[in-house]
């Protein structure tokens, strides 16, 4: 049988090409001054053919484009190739696969055409479905994650929450819906990890393409005793500045090899370059910044040109623990006061029923607690203004009470408060994002200039800059003990001294460079600029519409937006801005991780999570979604 039907087929198939040569040499005109043509000229086009409405009598519909249809069995939905658009085939399809539909009518086709359309619409409207419910899914994992809750949340509380406001609110058919929302704490730590690497990947990319980056880096130990390192990084973007947490990495021993190690490794991973490195910024630990062998120095010997600072904030934390014998011994008492109280539940519950009905403003004491750098001002400050309470409260029941009766412990307490609550405001101003040099340096040297003016006022017997001190002087009528002032001005000039050793020597260097400041003012000190700086700075100075922009866009946004124009003195100008002042991010981090990482979570993979917790970054599910494709059920 198949020998016959292929005899049959090459017998057409040479009649075929016998007509179509006698009709082509019939058409042509011969010529034979023309070159002889290829036979394959000759050939025939392939033809494209059509669907005609009555070969739904045989079982078959059209799939695909009008201007190349393919048809559809009704019956199975087979599609076949254009070229079987012929009644001779479409029969042999229906007589091999489906013989028992033969002789059908009309409209048993038309009804399975129907079945076939539905079945269509159904599928369609099924992935439309899944699609939307996996986005949701994202979306909420996505909050989780912002947030810093459980994954098992998800599944917890969100899920049937979800059920049963819209159980309340609409109908059954929407509850079927919401069902389809997959939130299982597998499916959320899934979707937490694909949304995390679409967001490092993302920033990574930007890192690689801005001119240059600035790192910040801390580490610290989490729940399980682990060191922990968290790295942040700023870079140009659009011709902004950004910053944004680059990693976390767990870190064993703490040593500045291996912290250099995990942070190089990471780094050239991803295909950083540290020549675009233009400045680290770290706290004072001799791992990151020691002379001998630390991080940076090791830095340094792949780019030589890496500036380090000394976080800004850590700086002046240093500055206000120098404390005198006489001074620290009233802290110290002060601590013990508040702690008698505070620790005990009893003692705190009594308290608080004491100060409720003394009618005061607080009920509590507060804790001090020595790593936090506004701690010792709250506590002194607090304990001022309850001071009357814990003395009534303490009145013969604890050796305390006499301290608390004492005019010099007093004069000396209300002192120390007032102070540590102006270097809290200086400590505020130096904590948050964004901020450059040149504003902090001027916030010092204002402070340090207003430490000479209190210690002027202090030894001439004028109280009034220390508000608590003059208050319990004014309500008491005391005549302040020479003792005391003497006391209170060594107390100040130390700290200006202590500002000097921490920040002159940085501030003096950066004289130099005040010109980034504010380049519309005249300026000598502009000896590291090239000649074709200076001229660009000369230009810019006469610029009047850049001029009327300066006051209204933060520094280093200015310096780049005349980037196009003067491109030398804003690339000089940029990597001296660049360059983090503090690593208040990393704080940020740290406290993030520890409400992350707690004892009933102490297994949680910590990096994925803290991105997403930290990020600055807009998440584009549908991108994140596109990456990550797999089945469209949304459990995956």
């Amino acid at each position: 049988m198949d020998n016959w039907l292929n005899k049959k087929s090459m017998g057409q198939s040479q009649e075929k090409m016998e007509t179509i040569s006698v009709s082509t040499v019939k058409k042509r005109k011969l010529n034979y001054d023309e070159p002889s043509t290829s036979s394959s000229e000759l050939k025939q086009k392939k033809t494209c053919r059509k669907y005609c409405p009555e070969y739904l009598q045989i079982g078959f519909t059209w799939n695909g484009d009008e201007e190349n249809p393919r048809p559809q069995c009704v019956i199975c939905g087979c599609i076949l190739a254009n070229e079987s658009m012929r009644p001779n085939k479409l029969h042999r399809h229906i007589d091999t696969n489906h013989p028992e539909m033969k002789g059908k009518p009309l409209d048993f086709y038309k009804k399975k055409l129907e079945s076939l359309k539905t079945s269509k619409n159904n599928i369609f409207n099924f992935t439309a479905t899944n699609q939307k419910a996996t986005y949701a899914s994202y979306k909420i994992c996505l909050r989780i994650a912002q947030t810093g809750k459980p994954h098992t949340i998800g599944e917890s509380l969100i899920l049937p929450a979800i059920k049963d406001a819209v159980g309340i609110l609409f109908d059954q058919k929407c509850l079927k819906e919401v069902e389809k929302l997959s939130l299982s704490n597998n499916t959320v730590s899934r979707r937490i990890d694909d949304i995390s690497e679409w967001v490092e990947n993302k920033l990574i990319e930007r890192v690689k393409l801005s001119r240059w980056f600035s790192l910040q880096l801390d580490e610290s130990t989490d729940i399980q005793g682990l060191s922990q390192m968290i790295v942040f990084v700023r870079y140009i973007w659009m011709n902004e500045s950004h910053e944004d947490f680059l990693c976390c990495e767990p870190i064993i021993r703490g040593t500045s090899d291996e912290i250099f190690n995990t942070l190089n490794t990471y780094i050239t991973a991803k295909g950083i370059e540290w020549t675009k490195c233009v400045g680290l910024c770290t706290d004072g630990a001799r791992a990151l910044c020691g002379k001998n062998s630390s991080v940076i120095t090791k830095i340094r010997e792949i780019n030589p040109n890496v500036p380090w600072m000394h976080c800004n904030i850590h700086r002046e934390a240093l500055v206000s623990k120098s404390l005198s014998d006489d001074f620290r011994s009233v802290l110290n008492t002060s601590v013990k006061i508040v702690n008698f109280i505070k620790a005990r539940p009893l003692q705190s519950r009594l308290f608080e029923k004491l100060c409720e009905e003394m009618g005061s403003i607080h009920k509590s004491l507060l804790l001090h607690t020595e790593v936090r750098w506004l701690s010792r001002g709250k506590v002194l400050t607090r304990l001022v203004e309850l001071r009357e309470e814990v003395t009534y409260y303490l009145d013969e029941k604890n050796d305390y009470v006499k301290f608390l009766r004492d005019v010099k412990f007093i004069l000396k307490l209300t002192y120390l408060a007032d102070i540590f609550s102006k270097l809290n405001e200086l400590n505020l101003y130096l904590q948050g994002i964004g901020g450059d040099i040149f504003s902090v340096h001027d916030k010092i040297r204002a402070f340090m200039k207003k430490l000479l003016l209190w210690k002027n006022n202090i030894e001439n017997k004028m109280f009034d800059c220390f508000e608590s001190f003059s208050n319990f002087i004014i309500e008491n009528q005391i005549e302040v003990d020479d003792s005391i002032i003497t006391s209170i001005s060594d107390h100040l000039q130390t700290l200006k001294d202590n500002f000097d050793s921490y920040f002159l020597s940085e501030m003096e260097n950066y004289q130099q460079m005040k010109w980034i400041s504010n380049p519309f003012q005249e300026h000598d000190m502009t000896s590291g600029l090239s000649i074709r700086a200076k001229e660009e700075l000369i230009e810019l100075f006469e610029d009047s519409v850049f001029k009327m922009n300066f006051n209204r866009k933060k520094l280093i946004s200015f310096w780049l937006s005349v980037q196009e124009n003067y491109p030398t003195v804003s690339n000089e100008a940029v990597k001296m801005l660049l360059p983090f002042i503090s690593s208040y991010n990393c704080e940020v981090g740290f406290s993030a991780m520890v409400a992350i990482k707690t004892k009933l979570r102490s297994k949680l993979k910590l990096s994925n999570s803290l991105r997403l917790k930290l990020t600055n970054a807009e998440v584009d599910i549908d991108d994140v979604m596109k990456k990550n494709r797999k089945q469209l059920h949304p459990s995956h």
